[in-house]
């Protein structure tokens, strides 16, 4: 059976984008590598996890994703279907220009990311089959959670984290064929790698049933990788963090992700940024925020007060007549602006303490203040 992303992540189908993200960092932060060096369980369950967050957390690929489950869950099998009937929108499923009379190849997938395996998933009812044809083809990128402390976003710096992934096959080199054995061309295919089936004016292009899409068939697999080509891997990344990044921003780096199958270019990898906490500050873009407490006569008649900035204590000047809840700004001392473009500010919300016992005196004072001293 196909899997399902939502069951995976578990969430609901009508789970908000911040539902499924808030799953999937609470169930990855549980199953990270770093965290259970050495369990293939807990790497495999990780990999499941980035896997159904790269498909839901993306609006476009939830979208097809969808569709495909309604497509499927209402009877569509190679051999035609009239997707109208199931409230499908081909061209949203397959691009501009489908419809009905149009022949639909695998190759249609190739934008969809993991989208083309799911689609693969379904089409073969169940069984193992992953696409795999012999044309060099992008790698699948892959997602991963990288939490760092506060001072490291503002300040910006290096991180290493472990991330895992397929690699080519030492064994074979790739070929997926045992030392000394070749793959040899399929002979239903005759090596294309798909064969057409059709029925009325749909037609759908499928990955060949016998070589499984590859249009090669390997008689002695590789003992190593089984004859994937390719084999689960551990490695150690070196990641750039730029100063001032927040949470929930993502890091892309380039040609880090899955190896592109038949020779094709790798993957990226794409991480997703948590930043912790810090005891006196909170952040809001670019702009920090803090509180400072002063007490009734400095409010009153104005002064100065001692606060924290990054740079350690700074001396703010409290105007008179400043009321509780007021916010003062420090300017360009909050964190750094995305692209080295200047700062942001401090934002320094005042609290104002009230005396909870007064002496005589100082009850005079008050009422004098007010205006109420005359006749008492």
């Amino acid at each position: 059976m196909e899997k399902d992303y939502y069951k995976i992540l578990g969430v609901p189908r009508t789970a908000s984008p911040a539902e499924i993200k808030k799953a999937y960092r609470k169930l990855a932060k549980g199953c990270h590598p770093d965290t259970h060096p050495g369990d293939p369980q807990a790497e495999e369950r990780f990999k499941e996890i980035s896997q159904a967050y790269d498909i839901l957390g993306d609006e476009k690929k939830r979208k097809q994703y969808d569709q495909m489950k309604s497509a499927f869950s209402q009877g569509f099998r190679p051999g035609g279907f009239d997707f109208s009937s199931a409230g499908i929108n081909l061209e949203d499923l397959f691009g501009a220009g489908g419809g009905r009379g149009r022949k639909v190849h695998y190759e249609d997938l190739g934008g969809m990311g993991g989208l083309g395996d799911i689609f693969s998933q379904f089409m073969d009812q169940g069984s193992h089959f992953r696409r795999a044809r012999s044309a060099p083809r992008r790698g699948r990128d892959i997602s991963s959670a990288v939490s760092i402390g506060f001072d490291q976003a503002i300040k910006g710096g290096k991180v290493r984290l472990t991330v895992q992934r397929s690699e080519t096959c030492p064994e074979c080199s790739g070929t997926g064929a045992a030392p000394g054995s070749s793959p040899e061309t399929c002979p239903q295919c005759g090596g294309s790698g798909t064969v057409t089936m059709s029925q009325g004016g749909f037609g759908i292009s499928r990955p060949c049933p016998r070589c499984y899409g590859k249009g090669m068939i390997i008689a002695r697999p590789c003992p190593r990788c089984r004859g994937r080509g390719s084999a689960p891997a551990t490695k150690k990344v070196a990641v750039k963090i730029p100063a001032g990044i927040s949470s929930g921003a993502k890091i892309r780096l380039p040609g880090q992700g899955e190896p592109g199958p038949g020779g094709g270019p790798p993957g990226d990898l794409i991480l997703l940024v948590t930043v912790g906490k810090n005891p006196h500050f909170t952040r809001k873009g670019a702009d920090l925020h803090t509180r400072v407490t002063v007490d009734m006569a400095t409010a009153a008649l104005g002064g100065k007060a001692r606060v924290p900035t990054l740079a350690g204590e700074a001396t703010l000047k409290i105007p008179p007549g400043t009321q509780p809840g007021t916010v003062l700004r420090l300017r360009r001392q909050g964190a750094p602006r995305p692209g080295g473009t200047g700062k942001g500010d401090l934002l320094v919300t005042v609290d104002v303490t009230i005396p909870r016992k007064l002496t005589a005196r100082q009850k005079e004072l008050l009422r004098q203040l007010e205006g109420k001293g005359e006749g008492r």
